[in-house]
């Protein structure tokens, strides 16, 4: 009986750790994002939209869909496609979707601003539309 050592191929590693730093990037890009909403609610007279723009959150959405697509890359390659076409695959998958998101999240935190929180809310009446806080609620 001779046991086989415990063998980490260095692909699962590169899953692990890209799955932690996608995550650990999600987490800031959540926080920093958080802040900015809680500052311009605080501060909605003085300030007349939210600035999600700014470096520090594009650097952490950036990280976060790079580290996103060299996970998809890494887990692709285990079913035996070749590294190139793996990470091409994984690149296309992940990075195409968050350009859409980071356009969408302009036009949903716009909305945010010029209706409130019900305008987001799509179980709301009318959603998607923007509300008039001063009418009153249609009554059921």
């Amino acid at each position: 009986m001779n046991p086989e050592p415990f063998v980490n191929p260095p692909v699962y590693t590169i899953i692990m750790v890209t799955n932690f730093f996608a995550i650990a990037f999600g987490f800031i890009f959540k926080d920093m994002l958080e802040y900015q909403v809680a500052k311009w609610d605080t501060n909605r007279q003085s300030e007349k939209q939210i600035t999600y723009d700014t470096p520090d959150i594009r650097i952490a959405y950036i990280g976060m869909c790079t580290f996103l697509s060299l996970f998809m890359g890494a887990s692709l390659s285990v079913f035996g496609l070749t590294s190139w076409l793996s990470y091409a695959i994984g690149a296309v998958i992940v990075l195409l979707p968050a350009l859409l998101v980071w356009v969408q999240l302009g036009s949903m935190l716009s909305l945010l601003v010029s209706g409130g929180s019900e305008a987001v809310d799509i179980d709301s009446y009318g959603a998607g539309q923007k509300f008039d806080i001063q009418a009153p609620k249609p009554s059921k």
